[in-house]
């Protein structure tokens, strides 16, 4: 067990670089669309911001934890950072799972690695919605969304300087890895590169942890604080005949034209 609530008290300000390339593949092509391409030609919104070392403590736990332990994080102190992209960053989504949570991956004398997973999204533009077409219970204000797909990133910590080694946040390079909605029409994009990093300032060579488990370990973790379904034991169709020949049990199939365990189609 450790206790990582004071590790950063000697972090001194970092620079963080946001890197955001435009839309590279589309389903229908929504962002060309004359009335929507400045909409969505986006760039980081401050391609360097430099952050007080106790920022970072958004994603440290309140209490002693052991590595695999995965907490929750205080998404009002996490928002923030996603704002180096863009102003209408928010952790209010309109559909799908909120949240975000971190995982301790792994712990030796010297250093603490940290895996978080955060889903987001971005309100690019407002627009009233006419009273006379507005339901009772409806929003009166129809929005342009950016929905990622989640970031998951990355904190090292020296736990003897108390200083931050590296830092990442990015969205996972997957076709298609974004939803857009343009006021109430969407499509599912691909996004290349959206990431947060920081240069880090002093990086182990090789660390000989402790106690550790694998990044996929730790992203597994972080999965099941999100969707139950992850819990169920998939198989491939192949696989699922073979199994109920020799168990004699029928199949529940389920066809998706799109991934499960994240916030995009």
């Amino acid at each position: 067990m450790i206790d990582l609530s004071d590790a950063l008290k000697n972090s001194p300000p970092l620079k963080v670089h946001a890197h955001w390339d435009p839309i590279a593949d589309a389903t229908y092509n929504l962002h060309k669309e004359p009335e929507n391409v400045e909409l969505f030609d986006l760039s980081p919104n401050e391609p360097v911001r430099e952050y007080e070392g106790d920022a970072f403590n958004a994603f440290l736990p309140s209490s002693t934890v052991t590595v695999g332990d995965v907490w929750e994080l205080d998404l009002d102190a996490v928002i923030p950072f996603l704002s180096q992209f863009h102003p209408g960053a928010t952790g209010k989504l309109k559909h799908g799972q909120k949240g975000a949570f971190a995982c301790l991956r792994a712990l030796s004398q010297n250093y603490a690695d940290i895996s978080f997973r955060i889903h987001a999204e971005f309100t690019l533009a407002t627009r009233p919605i006419p009273e006379s077409e507005r339901r009772d219970d409806e929003d009166p204000v129809e929005r342009a969304r950016f929905i990622p797909s989640q970031y998951a990133g990355e904190l090292l910590i020296d736990l003897q300087t108390g200083v931050i080694c590296d830092f990442s946040l990015a969205l996972p390079p997957r076709n298609s890895n974004v939803d857009i909605n343009d006021f109430g029409y969407a499509d599912m994009v691909f996004v290349p590169r959206m990431e947060l990093l920081a240069t880090p300032t002093k990086a182990p060579d090789d660390t000989k942890w402790e106690s550790a488990i694998t990044s996929e370990e730790a992203r597994r973790n972080l999965e099941l604080k999100f969707y139950r379904f992850a819990e169920i034991d998939w198989l491939t169709l192949e696989d699922a005949v073979e199994k109920a020949e020799a168990t004699q049990c029928p199949i529940h199939a389920v066809i998706s034209w799109g991934p499960l365990e994240d916030e995009s189609c």
